[in-house]
């Protein structure tokens, strides 16, 4: 796709930041429908962060129990961290499942306090859903199409089935949840650290839209990209970037303080096992143990070989332990967004061959975290798991 076709920001703002239905009195059900049942008992509320936490916006494509969510609650559960909000983004879920998931699952853990803010509701792209099929014929189907694989449900309180506990009795924030970011990062200046563990839309739509809010970030942790190995949605991109490229691409190329990568190549390394899991829901039940129980016991229970990588979950690690990281290299980083088989391919060129300004034109550095001590990560994971 020529450049000359990229969207303005005022543009891309009114295509992808789609309606979210947002209740601000009443039970949480729609008019007309029975009340969801009872969940299951909701922790008390958690105490405040200590003085001095690190401020965070946790910018998620979530999901129940999945990664993002496992990344919420270790940050969520340290006194040490500040999480301001969750912002969503349809990705691995439209985001009208994501805010349902974001708000439900901060309720169970005794975080409702924080605020959730509905998103970009597609790529920044209007067309990117429309020519999926013509890509899948010319270059193979992708074997996980995330939010696209599932009809997008109208509103945050009437998805296919409803959340693990119920419908949240929370509402979303109002607002878009790039509006959010930039609001956020003004009133902390050089204080907020953005996870963008999902698609990089409402942070692409933030910093072009507000790009003096830029030099104020703290950090971008960011999910996503398959630098030495193939992806994992298609040969050639991993699965955050493939379904929002453009934004990846604004998001790497943004002259942020500091940007810290984990990609596949490090998550594929690190895999929850039924052995884990047991760790986890041993000793008193609480609410995050419930929902393992719940949620992750019946698979483990068909298939006790059952494994899976926990992707998001490491950038949590590493911003609370960065002694967590064994191996790690600054390079300059881009996504190719031209449409064809390459299309999400990120790219990094490492600063020995292509120091500036040998690197190409409009890239950043960012420092890409390829392998992580598992046995320290476990041991945090765990701990936060269990609070």
């Amino acid at each position: 796709m020529r450049r000359s076709h990229l969207l303005t920001a005022a543009a891309a703002l009114a295509c992808a930041l789609a309606p979210v239905a947002v209740y601000t009195a009443g039970a949480a059900s729609e008019p007309g429908e029975a009340p969801a049942a009872p969940g299951p008992a909701a922790a008390p509320p958690a105490a405040p962060p200590a003085p001095g936490a690190r401020k965070v916006i946790v910018d998620a494509d979530m999901g129940e129990l999945n990664d993002d969510a496992a990344t919420l609650f270790m940050l969520a559960k340290d006194r040490g961290v500040h999480v301001l909000g969750v912002t969503t983004v349809s990705g691995n879920t439209w985001v009208e499942a994501g805010t349902a998931y974001s708000l439900r699952q901060l309720e169970l853990i005794g975080r409702g306090d924080v605020p959730v803010v509905p998103g970009a509701g597609e790529p920044l792209f209007a067309w990117r859903q429309s020519r999926l099929p013509g890509q899948d014929a010319l270059y193979g189907k992708s074997p996980y199409g995330g939010a696209f694989d599932t009809k997008r449900p109208p509103s945050y309180l009437k998805l296919p089935k409803p959340p693990y506990g119920g419908y949240p009795k929370a509402r979303p924030r109002g607002g878009a949840a790039a509006d959010f970011i930039v609001d956020q990062v003004r009133r902390h200046p050089g204080q907020v650290t953005v996870f963008a563990i999902g698609p990089a839309t409402n942070l692409a739509l933030a910093v072009r839209t507000h790009p003096e809010i830029v030099p104020m970030i703290k950090e971008v942790v960011y999910m996503g990209g398959a630098f030495d190995e193939p992806g994992n949605t298609t040969p050639a991109a991993e699965f955050n970037w493939w379904f929002d490229p453009e934004s990846a691409k604004i998001a790497l190329r943004t002259p942020f303080r500091r940007q810290t990568i984990v990609p596949n190549e490090a998550a594929m390394k690190v895999l929850y096992t039924k052995a884990r899991y047991d760790r986890i829901v041993a000793g008193p039940q609480t609410p995050i143990k419930k929902m393992f129980k719940d949620l992750h016991g019946p698979e483990f229970a068909r298939n006790p070989r059952y494994t899976t990588p926990v992707w998001d979950s490491l950038t949590a690690a590493v911003f609370l332990d960065p002694g967590v990281i064994k191996r790690a290299e600054e390079r300059y980083v881009d996504v190719d967004a031209t449409e064809g088989p390459n299309y999400g391919r990120s790219m990094g060129y490492a600063t020995r061959e292509f120091a500036a300004p040998r690197n190409p034109a409009g890239t950043r550095k960012a420092t890409i975290v390829f392998e992580v001590d598992q046995e320290r990560f476990w041991n945090l994971y765990v701990d936060r798991m269990t609070r």
